[in-house]
């Protein structure tokens, strides 16, 4: 999912709240440029949108528009490029033609930020990411092989335990207001669970003067399925870099991952609660919160369509039961904008010694 910062060319310049975005388009739902427009739009930004279609497996399509974006940088090095190389993820593998790839680590050098999933970082990397070291690696490698200013390595799954030993923040009070009271089971965060539990964390990693400065975000874990997380994460990653409005004592990529993440944590777990409510009278819920067995059975979990489908559905005749399921799913974007507008304080995080980091892991 290229987004690029532009002003429609000829270029006479640049534009810094006008956004053109390259993605792909549902109807219905938040994935693509309806999980990032709005947003933007919201924040202040005129956004100019390419709507494709199964666009990641076009390799002719991507390579114009790889093309397209070089002749723009070339005429306007200000220009600002968010790539979003989406390709595929952890457990379900490349989702897109493998003579994709190649295009896509091409697009690297052209690229001011990227913000890929695990998968994609290894795909892109060539690293196996299995401790901290090889994280390090693997980060490593991006920046210096791709002449790659920024990497907002959206989120990896790491035990309670080691995200402990790394000092990183507690969620900001702002998020822990929206919690229900007691916290329900099928959230896990720093400070709550067992340390054998996984958080999802992400890093915000920059290379200047040939140096690696990386920042660590703990994030919470809520059990769910949910569609077009990532894409809007990148657009408020790109609106909020080097936002003229925005004042922070953070650099400019841990600042903008900062309030990224707490948009869309707060977007996520108001859709997820509303999520609950919906299914909880409509009884699509199905199993498994943390701390409990999988032969249990809690109304706490919006399942994926493949979870879905491996059970006896209570309505296998009804043509609509899909479409329901994702409506359970669909990102409340429009519903909690004020989240968007407000951006709040941020979500914290913590720069990371690696030196200290290689040494504790070792």
């Amino acid at each position: 999912m290229p987004i690029l910062s532009v002003t429609p060319i000829p270029m006479a310049a640049l534009d810094p709240d006008r956004v053109l975005s390259i993605q792909s388009h549902v109807v219905s739902g938040y994935v693509g440029n309806r999980a990032a427009t709005f947003p933007l739009q919201t924040l202040g930004y005129d956004v100019d949108v390419v709507n494709t279609v199964q666009f990641s497996n076009h390799t002719e399509a991507l390579k114009v528009v790889a093309e397209q974006i070089r002749r723009m940088k070339e005429a306007n090095s200000e220009i600002l490029y968010v790539l979003d190389p989406v390709m595929g993820d952890m457990g379900t593998g490349l989702y897109v033609a493998q003579d994709v790839v190649p295009i896509y680590k091409e697009m690297l050098q052209l690229a001011d930020i990227i913000t890929p999933n695990q998968f994609e970082v290894e795909l892109l990397s060539g690293i196996n990411i299995t401790s901290l070291k090889t994280l390090h690696t693997a980060l490593h490698q991006l920046h210096t092989a791709n002449s790659l200013p920024h990497v907002a390595f959206s989120s990896i799954p790491l035990p309670i335990s080691l995200v402990t030993s790394l000092d990183l923040p507690s969620p900001p009070d702002s998020y822990l207001r929206l919690l229900p009271n007691p916290l329900p089971p099928w959230y896990d965060a720093v400070g709550v669970g067992q340390p054998e539990d996984e958080i999802l964390v992400c890093f915000a990693s920059s290379w200047k003067d040939g140096h690696m400065t990386t920042w660590a975000f703990a994030l919470p874990t809520i059990r769910g399925y949910f569609s077009g997380v990532g894409d809007l994460f990148s657009a408020m990653v790109l609106a909020h870099f080097n936002n003229p409005e925005s004042q922070s004592s953070l650099p400019p990529l841990p600042h903008a991952v900062s309030k990224a993440l707490l948009t869309v944590q707060q977007i996520l777990l108001r859709t997820h609660i509303h999520s609950l409510v919906q299914a909880g009278t409509s009884g699509s819920a199905t199993p498994r919160p943390l701390h409990h067995s999988a032969s249990e059975l809690h109304g706490s979990v919006i399942p994926s369509d493949v979870e879905l489908d491996e059970i006896n559905p209570s309505n296998p005749k009804d043509p609509k039961r899909k479409a329901k399921r994702m409506r359970l799913r669909e990102l409340r974007v429009v519903q909690e904008r004020s989240l968007i507008a407000d951006g709040g304080e941020g979500w914290p995080g913590k720069e990371l010694d690696w030196t200290t980091v290689h040494s504790d892991s070792t």
